[in-house]
């Protein structure tokens, strides 16, 4: 998916972008340069989407993300915001065929059967962008406002976890997929020392699906405000619920294990495998 001076109030930015975490602008642009970096060009030129999309990481800390040059979203109810935006699993190929992007990133396999609720990011899917920090809202010109946050779950590593070797999709709110890019970084080789993208596959990430999951319907609402759902509410889910994602300050680095065991949902117990986050003391790649 036009860098805006610092001075925009936060309700100016909220017309434009839904309920989003900001951080002081200049601390994001101050982590330009170091060495975990990315971006991704999102755009669908035949209908003049386009938008810029920039990740900084620093070991202990949550990852930094800036969206600027936002131009074609409109509030043309044609075009159907408003509009979410995920980090998806694989990358775009060079016909641009955003269905190729496959489904979110979600290591934790939360799936799209829990709705991610903002209060409670530790079960949001991790590519969720949107669901954790707002979707945007269209303008009669189609230009936004430049917008910052950070997000702690968000990782350059490790391999199953990394928004390396993956790409950035913008819906329209029936899903229609409107447009896309690949994250590229000069860490997995996916981009030169000048950002300029190579064209060729990420050395980092090489496990990729071969098809999308399939999605379990109705979605569900686990919690509302910044507490997650009680045992009680979890017992009573059609789905088994998934373990929570680590911050990046609780565990700089993590592993993805499988536990086996009962779970109860949809008021029975049964036994189930989950993915789970557990803190790695594995030396970090970059």
């Amino acid at each position: 998916m036009l860098f805006t001076s610092a001075l925009l109030t936060l309700s100016v930015l909220s017309s434009v972008f839904a309920a989003p975490q900001h951080e002081d602008e200049g601390a994001v642009l101050d982590e330009r340069g170091k060495q975990l970096y990315a971006q991704s060009v999102v755009a669908n030129p035949a209908l003049g989407i386009r938008l810029k999309f920039e990740f900084w990481g620093k070991k202990g800390h949550p990852t930094s993300v800036r969206i600027s040059d936002i131009t074609g979203l409109t509030n043309d109810p044609k075009l159907g915001g408003p509009f979410p935006y995920h980090i998806h699993t694989n990358p775009i190929p060079p016909n641009g065929d955003c269905t190729k992007a496959l489904a979110h990133l979600d290591p934790l396999n939360l799936t799209e059967g829990f709705t991610c609720n903002p209060g409670d990011p530790k079960h949001c899917q991790t590519g969720d962008l949107s669901g954790k920090h707002g979707k945007f809202n269209g303008t009669a010109s189609g230009k936004l406002s430049s917008v910052s946050y950070s997000d702690a779950r968000v990782r350059f590593y490790p391999e199953s976890h990394s928004l390396l070797g993956r790409s950035i999709v913008v819906h329209a709110s029936n899903k229609t997929r409107l447009a896309c890019g690949n994250i590229t970084s000069y860490l997995d080789g996916t981009a030169d020392w000048s950002f300029k993208p190579t064209y060729q596959p990420s050395n980092y990430v090489k496990d990729y699906p071969t098809v999308a999951p399939v999605q379990p319907s109705p979605p569900v609402v686990p919690s509302t405000g910044n507490k997650g759902p009680t045992p009680k509410e979890i017992e009573a889910f059609p789905y088994p619920f998934p373990y929570p994602a680590l911050s990046i300050q609780e565990a700089p680095n993590v592993k993805l294990v499988s536990v086996t065991g009962p779970v109860k949902y949809n008021n029975t117990e049964q036994t189930v495998t989950r993915p789970k986050d557990v803190k790695s003391s594995a030396k970090p790649p970059f």
